[in-house]
C-alpha cells in the first residue's frame, strides 16, 4: 500500500530526488523567512498565527486551552494545532519549540509529497504521479505555507492521508481500512472542523460504486466509532467547561457574517452587532447579524446574492495561490501565472476524463468540489484552497502524461489522424 519497491528504478530515483529537494527548500524557507512572516505581533497577539503560539504557550505552561483571551477557555478553535505546537514548546522551550515545529512542518511537507505520489499512482499511474509531484514541487505556495504557523501544513498532510486510505477502503471493502480512515478523519477534524462533512464525499462514491445498503451501514458504524473515540476527549472537555455538547467549535460567526457582504464590501448596507460578554456570545451575535442580512438583503436582490454565493466566492477561493509575501525571489505575478496554468490544465483534463467516462479520478474531483462548496457560506480566500491544490496537480500531471503519450503514438504512426 505504501511501498514503492516494485516501481521502476527511474521512478524511485525521480521520487526520492523530488522529495529530497522539496524538503531541503521547505526547510530553508521556513528557517530563513519564518520570523519575517508572522501575520500578527507578539505585542498585540492580533492574528491567527500569534494566537496559536500563545495558545500553545499557555497549554505548555498552565494546561489552559485559550485563544482570543488568556482569561477565558476557548471553543473558538479546534485543538489539533495548539496541542501539536505545545508538544514542541514543552520540549524545546517557547521559541525553540517554534523552530522545532517549523522543522516538523518541513518533514510533513516531504511526507505529503510522498502521499501525492501514492494517490496519483493509485488513481492513474506512476508516471502521471511523478509529473504531479514535479508540478507540485514548483508551486511556491508550498514553500510559503511552511513559513507560517497555521493549520495548512498539518491539515493538508492528514487530508492526503485520509484520501489515500479512503481509496483503498472503498476498493477493498475492508473494515480495517475504514477504521483507520475514521481515526484519521477524527484527527483531521481536530485540526479543521470543515473535514467533519468528509463522509459526504465517500457516500457519493459509494453510490457510484453501487455499494449495498448493508455495507453502507456497516462501514458507517465502524468509521463513526473510530471517529468518536478520537473526538471524545474534546467532547468531554467541552461539556465539562461549557456544560453542553459542542462537537466542533462555536466560531463560524465572523466568517459567516463577513461572507454576507457582497465582494466583502462592508460600506454597503453595513449591519452593526453587539459584542457579547464572552466570545461565544459575540459569535452568536455575529451569526444573528449574518442571518438578518440574508433575510433582508438577499431577498431584495436574489440574483446578486446567488451569483455572489456561487461564482463570486468560488473566484475568491481559486483566483490566486496562498502566497501573501514574496520569498525565494519568486514574484506574485509569476506565482499567479503558474497557479492559473495548473488550474486550466486540470480543468481541461477533467473535462476530457468526464467525456471518456473515467471513474477513477472522480474521488479527487469530488473532493475538490466538496471543499469548494463547504466554504461558500463563509468568507472565502486563497488560503482555504491551498490544502486541495495537490488534487489539482495530480489531475494536471495526468493531463501532461496523456499529452506526451498521444504525441509519442503520433510519432510512431505518422499516417494516423492525431
Amino acid at each position: 500500500m505504501f511501498s514503492i519497491k516494485n516501481e521502476d528504478k527511474w521512478v524511485k530515483i525521480s521520487l526520492i530526488v523530488i522529495i529530497a529537494i522539496f524538503f531541503i527548500v521547505n526547510l530553508y524557507a521556513t528557517l530563513r523567512y519564518g520570523t519575517e512572516n508572522y501575520l500578527g505581533s507578539f505585542e498585540k497577539f492580533d492574528n491567527d498565527d500569534i494566537k496559536y503560539i500563545r495558545s500553545a504557550w499557555e497549554l505548555a505552561d498552565k494546561g489552559h486551552f485559550i485563544y482570543n483571551r488568556v482569561d477565558e477557555p476557548t471553543v473558538f478553535i479546534m485543538p489539533g494545532l495548539p496541542y501539536t505546537l505545545a508538544f514542541f514548546v514543552k520540549i524545546f522551550g517557547k521559541f525553540g519549540g517554534i523552530t522545532a515545529f517549523r522543522i516538523f512542518q518541513a518533514v510533513l511537507q516531504a511526507a505529503s509529497m510522498y502521499l501525492i505520489f501514492l494517490i496519483g499512482r493509485k488513481i492513474f499511474n506512476s508516471r502521471a504521479a511523478i509529473l504531479g509531484c514535479f508540478l507540485n514541487s514548483l508551486y511556491i505556495a508550498e514553500y510559503y505555507a511552511t513559513t507560517v504557523i497555521l493549520t495548512e501544513i498539518l491539515f493538508k498532510f492528514l487530508l492526503l492521508l485520509l484520501i489515500y486510505v479512503s481509496l483503498y477502503a472503498i476498493e477493498k471493502k475492508n473494515l480495517l481500512y475504514y477504521t483507520i480512515g475514521g481515526i484519521i478523519w477524527g484527527f483531521g477534524c481536530l485540526v479543521r472542523p470543515t473535514l467533519a462533512a468528509y463522509p459526504g464525499i465517500v457516500l457519493i462514491i459509494w453510490i457510484i460504486k453501487k455499494y449495498t445498503l448493508k455495507d453502507m451501514v456497516k462501514f458507517t458504524m465502524v468509521t463513526t466509532l473510530a471517529f468518536s473515540i478520537v473526538m471524545s476527549p474534546w467532547w468531554i472537555r467541552n461539556y465539562v467547561v461549557f456544560h453542553k455538547f459542542i462537537p466542533l467549535t462555536l466560531s463560524s460567526g465572523n466568517p459567516f457574517l463577513q461572507g454576507t457582504y457582497v465582494n466583502y464590501d462592508q460600506s454597503v448596507d453595513y449591519t452593526p452587532y453587539k459584542s457579547g460578554k464572552t466570545t461565544i456570545e459575540t459569535n452568536q451575535n455575529e451569526i444573528n447579524a449574518g442571518l438578518y442580512r440574508l433575510k433582508t438583503y438577499a431577498v431584495k436582490e436574489p440574483l446578486k446574492y446567488a451569483y455572489w454565493y456561487t461564482i463570486g466566492k468560488s473566484w475568491n477561493l481559486w483566483n490566486a495561490p496562498f502566497y501573501w509575501k514574496e520569498i525565494l525571489g519568486v514574484s506574485f505575478y509569476a506565482a499567479i501565472i503558474f497557479h492559473w496554468l495548473a488550474l486550466i490544465l486540470a480543468i481541461v483534463e477533467s473535462i476530457r476524463l468526464f467525456i471518456k467516462r473515467n471513474r477513477d479520478f472522480l474521488f479527487i474531483f469530488t473532493t475538490v468540489l466538496f471543499f469548494n462548496l463547504i466554504y461558500l457560506p463563509y468568507f472565502t480566500m486563497s488560503r482555504y484552497s491551498y490544502p486541495i491544490m495537490p488534487m489539482v496537480f495530480i489531475i494536471a500531471g495526468y493531463g501532461i502524461y496523456e499529452f506526451i503519450i498521444r504525441r509519442l503514438k503520433c510519432g510512431k504512426a505518422a499516417n494516423s489522424n492525431c
